[in-house]
């Protein structure tokens, strides 16, 4: 007779295989209830904006905006590394999406002016702005950036009619309000730099102090120089770049020597590169002042003969 040898299973060896199969189950279950979890730790970078955004509008001035933010998520246990990634997108987009700037200009003008030897910024327009405007004929002027208008009322008041652009509404409010106690009068645009209509051959002067201007960019000064008349005038200053301590991204600091070659259809009637001061005051910087000439129309030789 043919048999079969079965062996019976041994009951303890039974159990621990059970439990293992169990143990094995119940943490492959947790495994994927987590991974929704972990999905939703992680938002995308819309979400990320959004939520710094809100918190950023009503956050205390002063300080280090992104350093708070960091505590800030990290007491509501934010592993380090999710800390790290939202802040780099952060950056990122600050430098990208126009409501960032905005809501840190509301916030910055929303101080008052600042008086002489008080930080805050200046109630006074750039000595810049002042020299170039003494050889000028006055005309229409775009004031890009134009913040509170300390550069704008003063142009009013040489009688230039002047639009002062800016992304902050509490900044425009503010330069209204200024160029009223001066007893002149502006026009304001509440507009980014690639929504604005800047117009051909509509301005006599375009002035740029300080704006974070993207002037690397070639399409955007081809919109300065077509808005531009013939024989009309760009001032242009910002800061210059450190390689080794170098600006945050959006506020476009100009690379070394670099400016000179931004604007090809103008003619560059001064350039300087030096220390000077900001429109708050501070430590010296390196500064960089352009003054530059639309060329004026070859006359049309059909209309001579």
């Amino acid at each position: 007779m043919n048999t079969r040898l079965i062996i019976p299973p041994t009951p303890c060896r039974t159990g621990r295989a059970v439990r293992s199969l169990a143990l094995a189950a119940i943490l492959l279950a947790g495994l994927i209830l987590a991974l929704p979890a972990a999905a939703q730790n992680k938002p995308d970078d819309n979400a990320v904006w959004t939520a710094f955004i809100a918190w950023f509008k009503s956050a205390p001035l002063g300080g280090d905006p992104f350093g708070a933010y960091a505590a800030k998520l990290e007491q509501e246990g934010v592993a380090d590394a999710e800390v790290e990634r939202r802040l780099a997108v952060i950056g990122e987009l600050f430098s990208k999406r126009p409501e960032g700037v905005e809501a840190y200009y509301d916030r910055i003008f929303s101080m008052p002016l600042a008086k002489p030897g008080q930080p805050g910024f200046n109630s006074a327009p750039s000595d810049f702005v002042v020299e170039a405007a003494k050889g000028l004929k006055p005309g229409t002027a775009l004031d890009l950036g134009t913040g509170q208008g300390r550069n704008a009322v003063f142009l009013a008041g040489q009688g230039w009619d002047v639009t002062g652009l800016d992304i902050s509404q509490v900044g425009l409010d503010a330069a209204k309000e200024n160029a009223a106690k001066a007893g002149v009068r502006i026009q304001t645009v509440k507009a980014d730099y690639n929504s604005f209509e800047f117009g051909v051959e509509q301005w006599d002067l375009i002035l740029m102090d300080f704006a974070w201007a993207p002037v690397s960019e070639p399409d955007f000064v081809a919109k300065i120089e077509k808005s531009l008349r013939p024989g009309g005038i760009v001032l242009f200053e910002h800061f210059v770049n450190n390689p080794k301590d170098p600006y945050a991204p959006m506020i476009r600091a100009i690379e070394p020597g670099a400016l000179k070659d931004y604007f090809p259809g103008l003619e560059i009637l001064s350039y300087d590169e030096g220390q000077g001061k900001a429109d708050w005051g501070g430590p010296g910087s390196r500064i960089v002042r352009l003054l530059a000439r639309k060329r004026a129309k070859a006359p049309d030789a059909s209309l001579e003969e």
